[in-house]
């Protein structure tokens, strides 16, 4: 039986990033397994959900939730695999999120239309589910969860073959010398990423582990999914979307070039009065690089959906 270990304190040379807002977690049982919840601010108000991306976990939200209003409230979810959630047994597949997604608002609030902020992996899942569950979103924020890229029909048997291949070794943690170490990496890749934001994503993605620190998500995750959705059946869904939407994409984005040249004039297309906007400088990781300019989009958008539903 996987299970993650508890997360031991960094040493403090390793704090990077202070948090302006204080975060509580909790454990929530559901049909789909034990999943970690991140609070931020009175449990009275209605909150937002935030749905992280692949690797990440809530507390990564930190920094993006420090720069929004103070009297928002939030929860962030840890999909299994990920930051405190508990493992999968087996492998892990897309579809389980949207189960994962669907047993939380269940739990918390089975009758109420949610605010959501998602980005990458999480941006796939609530737009789907957006479209699946319409009366449960009330507005949705994007970031850059463009889908993943589509597989030419000639490459599949070179893909399944590539993933046979992974299952043949098993998956190990990824390792760091130090937590800095993973905090300059995470630079190199991510050029407008702060040194301090840095700091702080590679402190709440690891923990201490055999002389150095090992990223605390399931290792399985990094194995490539065999089975993929295509570009239309994603695209298609995207039209029975009700709610506002707001894409945000960096403009150096890695994730936006593999999507194609067309992915946003394709989302355009899905969900004609989607609010699309471009943080820049910025790559995939934008709310974690651009926090404040971020928000203002956010805020903006969230405003004009609030007045519109009001009116």
């Amino acid at each position: 039986m996987h299970s993650p270990q508890p997360a031991a304190p960094h040493p403090p040379e390793a704090a990077g990033y202070q948090p302006r807002r204080a975060a509580s977690t909790e454990m929530l049982d559901t049909r789909e397994g034990r999943i970690a919840l991140t609070r931020w601010g009175s449990s009275s108000e209605p909150p937002c959900l935030l749905l992280h991306g692949w690797m990440d976990c809530a507390a990564g939200w930190q920094l993006l939730v420090d720069a929004l209003p103070e009297h928002w409230s939030f929860i962030g979810i840890d999909w299994r695999g990920h930051g405190g959630s508990a493992w999968r047994t087996e492998r892990y597949w897309f579809t389980d999120r949207l189960a994962e997604l669907d047993a939380v608002l269940d739990a918390l609030a089975p009758a109420a239309p949610w605010h959501v902020i998602a980005h990458s992996l999480g941006g796939m899942v609530a737009s789907l589910y957006a479209a699946i569950r319409p009366e449960r979103c009330a507005w949705l924020v994007n970031i850059e969860g463009f889908g993943m890229p589509e597989i030419e029909p000639e490459d599949f048997p070179a893909h399944l073959a590539g993933w046979l291949e992974q299952l043949r070794s098993p998956a190990v943690p990824r390792h760091y010398a130090s937590v800095a170490e993973l905090a300059r990496m995470l630079q190199r890749r991510n050029p407008a990423l702060p040194a301090s934001h840095a700091l702080y994503l590679a402190q709440v993605w690891t923990r201490p582990q055999a002389g150095g620190f090992e990223m605390i998500a399931d290792p399985r995750l990094q194995l490539s999914s065999p089975v993929r959705y295509t570009r239309a059946q994603v695209e298609s869904s995207w039209a029975r979307i009700r709610a506002p939407v707001q894409l945000l994409y960096g403009s150096d984005s890695e994730l936006l070039h593999k999507a194609g040249p067309t992915v946003l004039e394709r989302f355009a297309q899905a969900i004609p009065r989607a609010d699309i906007q471009c943080v820049s400088p910025a790559g995939h990781l934008l709310h974690h690089e651009q926090p404040q300019q971020s928000a203002a989009h956010i805020v903006r958008f969230a405003t004009a959906a609030e007045q519109s539903a009001g009116g």
